[in-house]
């Protein structure tokens, strides 16, 4: 029987819940925010990539991808500065 997690539970709700709990990684929250940090960036760069199928205006698009870049960029200063946090293994 497939048992679903309680309502407002990490384990509900966390995306990759159960390959942190695997790898042993659950407590090690400064990681965890890293690989979110990280699929958020993918995400982003997913987004603009899409938006070279749209009929949108240039202005628009330029708008999007600068702050895309600018995210990104943000991300990976953070994410530099998470890293003295992660619980070794």
């Amino acid at each position: 029987m497939n048992k679903q997690a309680k309502f407002g539970t990490y384990a509900a709700h966390q995306p990759n819940y159960e390959a942190f709990r695997e790898s042993g990684k659950l407590d090690d929250y400064a990681y965890q925010s890293l690989v979110h940090m990280q699929n958020a960036s993918h995400q982003l760069s997913w987004a603009l990539t899409v938006l070279d199928h749209a009929n949108i205006p240039v202005e628009l698009l330029e708008e999007v991808r600068l702050a895309v870049v600018k995210t990104s960029s943000t991300f990976g200063d953070l994410q530099e500065k998470l890293r003295a946090y992660k619980k070794q293994s």
